[in-house]
């Protein structure tokens, strides 16, 4: 059941955010610039990561700590007024940059704070540098003084405030940047490496 919510979810969604010519996610920023490529042409391949385990496990932890945010914020437990699931887009150049953060807390002094959350499988190695580049970009599209990058794993919760961002430079770099895979690690876990030429081994 929880299965079928979930994928009919996620293509609403998809529905809602279709791809236009020259836009980029902030996501596709942090990640192999293939993997786009590869989305677009097999999306039957995208779909089926919808019933992993571990994607089901992510989506109900961001909607337990969302739901934990809203409750904050209608009992007043939070300093200023809390927006869930925030879209914003900025141009560079001939390019639009897209995002969607997990929350924004506009405090009443002014200060514009993201919360981004992540599950992980373990609390090895964190925060991780896709992340922190994640929430950099945020602060820059968002205009956020810092952004709260929230763990959630198997051992504890753990949060890191990030207060630098990225600029129009770096933001076009990572746009034009060819270099597949961009992380060691990325092929281990894509599930278009039976069919990638540049398929790394660790």
């Amino acid at each position: 059941m929880i299965q079928e919510i979930l994928y009919k979810l996620r293509l609403e969604d998809a529905k809602k955010h279709s791809r236009k010519e020259k836009e980029f996610y902030v996501t596709d920023l942090v990640r192999c610039p293939l993997k786009m490529e590869y989305e677009l042409k097999y999306p039957e391949l995208v779909l089926q990561q919808i019933y992993n385990p571990s994607t089901i496990l992510g989506d109900v932890v961001h909607k337990g700590i969302e739901q934990i945010l809203i409750e904050a914020k209608d009992l007043k437990l939070l300093d200023g007024r809390v927006e869930i699931e925030v879209e914003g887009s900025r141009k560079v150049d001939e390019y639009v940059v897209k995002g969607r953060i997990d929350a924004i807390i506009y405090r009443d002094n002014g200060q514009h704070i993201g919360v981004e959350i992540k599950y992980a499988r373990s609390d090895l190695g964190l925060p991780l540098q896709h992340h922190l580049m994640q929430v950099k970009i945020y602060n820059w599209l968002f205009d956020l003084n810092e952004t709260i990058l929230i763990y959630l794993t198997p051992d504890r919760i753990t949060e890191y405030r990030v207060n630098e961002r990225v600029d129009e430079y770096e933001v076009l770099g990572l746009i034009t940047s060819r270099q597949a895979p961009r992380w060691s690690w990325e092929c281990s876990y894509c599930v278009f490496s039976v069919l990638c030429p540049n398929k790394r081994t660790r």
